[in-house]
């Protein structure tokens, strides 16, 4: 039996309302099943703009029945109302979530809360990359009885700060900090993200690898407008920002010729970028007829779009993991991906690689995909990683060495 859990649910309660989940959400997600399975009363913890909320397996299940569409939102109560905010899907979300609650407190108040409902032995995990501060680790690592366990996604905005908006880079570094301080445990991804984090946080913190797994399978739902089955396609799956690389997909596709050219799907939303980026994918002469973009696709409609297609492409500069490569391996898409050494850590004999700044590589190689030259499909999809697996080694690094141990 493991110890007692508290899962910090923050993320995936600010996602509300706000359309697809990302990786990083869909991490949370999957712990947030693995938790409920895995303790029979486990506890779980968000941060709302007017305080804390602590709340029990019930609250967590209503919660995600509703974030996964089986079930609505309640109206927003009172505390919502008062606020003038009432009318958005999140003030529901909080609103359910109140009513379940086992605890609740102002955010100076956390350390009380804890002290006054956490089980003895409780691990916190944070998954999500927020409420990852200072003030929060704080209230739970002070506790003697209590392990702090985060789950540290990259150190992009560390190594590459061109990547994101100028504000995370100091957000983040305190996030790390915070974590460095006091976090009993840091999980990661993959081993190159574990060598960058050590770099970070000394040698001296445990910090434990497991690569992510892969959600079930969604049905396949239509997509509209339909696709033309008689034109190759290729697909490119992430939000859309400088780090995921689409000028080149754009340059790719003004140099191949008319009589050949392949239909180019963009599937993610539109996050942080450059307005000329955005401009230049509105204004694309091939928008409508070569280049399409999606940007609230279900997942059964990913599917839809990935299957058959001639390959996923996939020209980041710089990534923390890569669900979309895994993916696609999984439905026998090739993916066709930068030689980034954690890409080649989770896709190995998988995935085709190329230099995501050398475009004449990436037009040669989409050319030779669509006449047939290249690999039909990935190889050894059957090793592709799984969340069984993944989770056996969580339980084994939160079980070690519990708190008075």
């Amino acid at each position: 039996m493991g110890p007692p859990l508290c899962l910090d649910l923050t993320r995936l309660l600010s996602r509300v309302g706000r359309g697809a989940m990302t990786g990083v959400d869909r991490v949370e997600r999957a712990y947030a099943d693995w938790v409920l399975a895995s303790d029979d009363d486990p506890q779980f913890l968000v941060r709302t703009s007017r305080g804390y909320i602590l709340f029990g397996a019930s609250g967590a299940r209503a919660f995600l029945s509703a974030l996964d569409g089986k079930t609505g939102w309640p109206r927003p109560d009172l505390l919502s109302r008062l606020t003038g905010k009432g009318d958005l899907d999140r003030h529901g979300a909080e609103a359910l979530l109140r009513r379940h609650a086992i605890g609740r407190c102002l955010h100076s108040n956390l350390f009380r809360l804890l002290s006054q409902r956490l089980r003895e032995g409780t691990v916190y995990l944070n998954t999500g990359h927020s409420n990852l501060s200072r003030q929060c680790l704080m209230a739970f690592g002070v506790n003697p009885d209590v392990r702090v366990a985060v789950f540290l996604h990259d150190v992009i905005p560390l190594d590459f700060p061109q990547f994101t908006r100028p504000e995370i880079v100091d957000h983040f570094r305190a996030m790390v900090a915070a974590a460095a301080e006091f976090a009993d445990l840091v999980l990661c991804n993959s081993q190159e993200t574990r060598k960058r984090l050590s770099r970070e946080l000394g040698t001296d913190k445990p910090i434990v690898a497991a690569h992510l797994g892969l959600s079930d399978l969604p049905p396949k739902e239509p997509v509209f407008p339909e696709t033309d089955p008689h034109t190759p396609r290729f697909v490119t799956i992430g939000t859309i920002e400088p780090r995921k690389n689409h000028a080149l997909l754009l340059d790719i596709w003004d140099d191949l010729p008319e009589p050949d050219r392949p239909h180019l799907h963009i599937v993610g939303g539109r996050g942080w970028a450059d307005p000329s980026l955005f401009r230049r994918l509105d204004r694309h002469k091939l928008r409508g007829t070569a280049i399409f973009e999606h940007n609230e696709l279900t997942d059964g409609q990913v599917r839809s779009l990935m299957t058959g297609a001639h390959g996923l492409l996939f020209p980041t500069l710089a990534e923390g993991f890569g669900y979309p490569p895994l993916e696609a391996a999984r439905l026998g898409v090739v993916p066709i991906c930068s030689d980034l050494p954690v890409l080649r850590e989770i896709l190995g004999d998988c995935g085709v690689y190329l230099d995501p700044t050398d475009r004449y590589s990436w037009l040669e190689t989409i050319k030779k995909r669509i006449r047939g030259s290249l690999a039909e499909g990935p190889k050894q999809a059957a090793m592709l990683p799984t969340w069984q697996a993944h989770f056996k080694t969580v339980a084994q690094a939160l079980g070690a060495g519990r708190a008075g141990d």
